[in-house]
């Protein structure tokens, strides 16, 4: 079926909705093709209402030619603003101006010089001056302890298996969660520009080069939108957006989500293989495709079971694995009755960038201050969104800026606690009820 070009999103009825959003498979290629036929970026790259060819660009960018080779045809407004916190890239951006755009934009969100985000960006680009210059090893530590850990369980857990089964099982349990852990680790990694830690994230099955695209720049940058690939993939097992015709069932998703929560990562591995393996809008399989069968071969190697129980092992390792991975992610802030979600009423039709991530996310307050439960549980989420390619260790000392900045533009910061985010996730499904930001105050 061709997709409705003339359907509009509900919160934002000036804008397209995306035009793949319900073709199957859901995929960052199908994301990208969307954007490229719907953003106005003439087979360029669009930024504001202007259009620049960063073709020379693309293998001299510091951060990696991936961020610029896949967006080419497309609006990179939001990513060019929020990920470069330097003054560096404004300055080389004329250098590629090619003309206006003639289309208008097909996103909401404005980035006024003296509105909310980019005068909190001003002040965070000074206090980073003061942030010590070694807190990123603290990051790297754990990260790099964490693979070690992992290294030694995985193949520890096949020996437990012919001692017992409360040791086999122990094992095996500790194992996924330090894997859940270190690849939650590597999603700091890949925010960033290439670096050997962000292949950690591919060792679950999943591929970091498809998260940049649905994680980095389609959740990140349009969190609850109806552009947010993130919402649309987990459909319609888990509907977050507030539709009125939302069934019952899906309303009781809370008592069948850990299902969901424990069989993603197999289902995201089985994904990435098929659409790698057919080509799908140019995806194709490559070296990297091998990375999760590492730690099966390692357990084989140096564990002491047979191929066939070995390959057993892993598997059911994954299934743990992956439910703390989904758990800990859908509990990160956004999943959340108090928050905004297409469907609901937006505080305008075009809207600050920074007011709209705060919108969309309730921070999990008894994680502030814990580095270790930060990084392996995607926490001080809100900082983290509005200046995605800090590292994670760099962000608490930030939030001095953050709340003084809310207060002066008369805002509130949500927050909760962990547990009440778990049950603030669940109402959230059952929500079918529009939520009204409408008068909600901070609307520059």
């Amino acid at each position: 079926m061709a997709p409705n070009t003339e359907r509009r999103q509900v919160s934002f009825p000036q804008l397209e909705y995306p035009l793949f959003r319900e073709a199957q498979p859901k995929s960052a290629q199908h994301w990208l093709k969307a954007k490229r036929m719907q953003d106005g970026a003439e087979d360029l790259w669009r930024i504001h209402d202007s259009l620049y060819d960063l073709t020379d660009f693309v293998s001299s960018h510091p951060g990696g030619s991936h961020w610029i080779a896949v967006t080419k045809g497309t609006d990179i407004t939001e990513a060019f603003e929020t990920h470069h916190l330097k003054g560096i890239a404004e300055s080389l951006l004329p250098n590629y101006y090619i003309r206006k755009a003639t289309k208008p934009r097909n996103q909401p969100f404005t980035f006024k010089e003296d509105g909310f985000y980019k005068t909190l960006k001003l002040k965070v680009m000074d206090q980073i001056q003061s942030i010590p210059k070694d807190a990123r090893k603290k990051s790297d530590f754990i990260t790099d302890s964490l693979l070690l850990a992992l290294i030694v369980l995985a193949p520890l857990s096949c020996w437990g298996w012919t001692q017992s089964f409360i040791i086999g099982a122990s094992l095996t349990l500790m194992t996924s969660y330090v894997l859940s852990s270190v690849v939650t680790c590597a999603h700091n990694y890949f925010h960033r520009g290439d670096n050997w830690r962000m292949y950690i994230f591919n060792l679950a099955g999943s591929s970091f080069s498809d998260w940049r695209v649905s994680h980095s720049m389609s959740h990140h940058l349009h969190t609850n939108t109806a552009q947010d690939l993130e919402i649309s993939m987990v459909e319609p097992f888990l509907q977050f957006i507030p539709y009125k015709d939302k069934p019952i069932w899906a309303q009781m998703a809370a008592f069948y989500y850990p299902i969901v929560y424990a069989t993603s990562l197999l289902s995201i591995m089985g994904h990435e293989l098929i659409l790698s393996a057919t080509n799908h809008e140019g995806k194709t399989l490559t070296w990297k495709n091998l990375i999760p069968f590492l730690i099966p071969t390692w357990m084989y190697i140096m564990g002491g079971l047979p191929l066939h129980w070995t390959i057993l092992l892993w598997l059911v390792t994954l299934v743990p694995a992956s439910f703390f991975f989904v758990f800990y992610g859908l509990t990160a802030g956004h999943h959340n009755h108090r928050n905004f979600f297409e469907g609901d009423v937006p505080r305008d039709e075009n809207i600050d960038w920074g007011i709209h991530q705060l919108d969309a996310i309730c921070e999990r307050s008894d994680y502030a201050g814990n580095h270790f439960k930060s990084i392996t549980r995607f926490g001080d989420h809100a900082l983290h969104h509005l200046f995605p390619t800090l590292d994670h260790a760099e962000l608490k000392y930030l939030y001095p800026v953050l709340l003084e900045h809310c207060e002066k533009f008369d805002f509130q910061f949500k927050t909760n606690t962990f547990y009440e985010t778990v049950i603030n996730a669940s109402k959230q499904l059952i929500r079918k009820r529009p939520n009204n930001f409408r008068d909600v105050k901070a609307t520059k």
